[in-house]
């Protein structure tokens, strides 16, 4: 699949869905051909990865846009964390 960023709209890397998990580390997106530089530095963390056109980041600046990231197969539904989840799963009912 490959990343848009949500404010140019330029192709910026390519990742697999099924190895993306949070938190996101560049190294989870690879360069759009072989034989490219990566498009961001390696041990970036997420909130400083930059789209290396407009130099935003990637996602956008909207908090409506924050659980997802724009595609070329159209927006993708970001993996809830894991540590959120298990504690969701396991939260207690009260009686």
């Amino acid at each position: 699949m490959i990343l848009r960023c949500r404010l140019c709209h330029a192709d910026i890397a390519v990742f697999d869905p099924a190895r993306l998990n949070l938190p996101f580390a560049s190294a989870m997106f690879g360069p759009l051909a072989p034989g490219f530089a990566p498009p961001f530095a390696p041990g970036t963390a997420w909130e400083e990865m930059r789209c290396p056109h407009c130099r935003h980041h990637p996602q956008g600046y909207d908090p409506a846009g924050q659980g997802s990231l724009a595609t070329d197969a159209g927006e993708w539904t970001l993996p809830r964390p894991a540590a959120a989840h298990a504690k969701h799963t396991s939260a207690k009912r009260g009686n």
